[in-house]
């Protein structure tokens, strides 16, 4: 009898010892995000809203799991989840009066981060970003310049001209009448010119725009394209003092 009351004394005395307080976990999270270990302080930030929801840093501890879904997973499903969960389940906290004012704002700042991964040579993941916006948000004001950004990655990021072209085609077919796609319309005869070197399809995407946009301020250039297509440098008036 003497040992089994030692031996649950010891458990419990353990037990004690393990067991943790809401403020401890997510302290536990914080010092792993400042190491890097991101997956630790997810682990840790859901043990403290498992085992004390009703905590007031429950809420805090929710809307930083979307904070770290977003900016450091780069995960924008579980991001807005989590941002849903902390409106859904803490509706009277100051974190769920901000979660719901980034979700009303989710689309702008999808492109304003896919703009800033990008800035910082992260393509693959800004890339992602606005495939993410133009899916979820394909009548957004803002999408069309999403999916002309997505062409415009793949021009000047990725070199994948052919895939560029079929992104800068999504602009007018998916968003006619939106201010990007006479530029997209404008980038597709200029790959088949200047980049591509087939001539008769830039004479096509060019003509087509000076139909489509013939009040368009890019007319000019689009003129200027289709007089000298093929031409040398050389040949070029306007131009030929760059070599001389």
């Amino acid at each position: 009898m003497k040992y089994k009351f030692i031996a649950v004394f010891i458990w419990l005395f353990v037990f004690a010892g393990c067991s943790k307080t809401a403020t401890e976990y997510f302290e536990l999270a914080e010092e792993s995000l400042n190491e890097d270990q991101v997956e630790i302080a997810i682990e840790n930030l859901e043990v403290l809203i498992g085992k004390y929801p009703q905590d007031s840093l429950a809420a805090l501890a929710q809307y930083k799991l979307a904070a770290i879904h977003l900016n450091w997973k780069n995960d924008l499903s579980a991001g807005f989840s989590a941002l849903e969960k902390t409106v859904n389940e803490y509706g009277s906290s100051p974190q769920a009066k901000q979660a719901q004012k980034e979700i009303v704002g989710f689309p702008e700042w999808i492109l304003n981060q896919s703009e800033s991964l990008r800035k910082r040579k992260m393509v693959k993941e800004s890339l992602g970003h606005l495939m993410y916006l133009t899916e979820k948000y394909s009548n957004h004001r803002i999408t069309p310049k999403g999916q002309y950004l997505i062409g415009d990655i793949y021009m000047n990021d990725l070199r994948d001209f052919n895939t560029a072209i079929q992104e800068y085609r999504k602009v007018s077919e998916k968003h006619k009448g939106s201010d990007q796609e006479p530029h997209a319309q404008f980038m597709i005869g200029y790959i088949f010119a200047n980049v591509i070197n087939d001539f008769e399809s830039a004479r096509i995407e060019y003509e087509t725009f000076l139909k489509m946009y013939p009040e368009h301020e890019l007319v000019p250039s689009v003129q200027f394209e289709i007089e000298y297509l093929g031409k040398n440098i050389n040949e070029i008036p306007a131009l030929k003092h760059i070599t001389s």
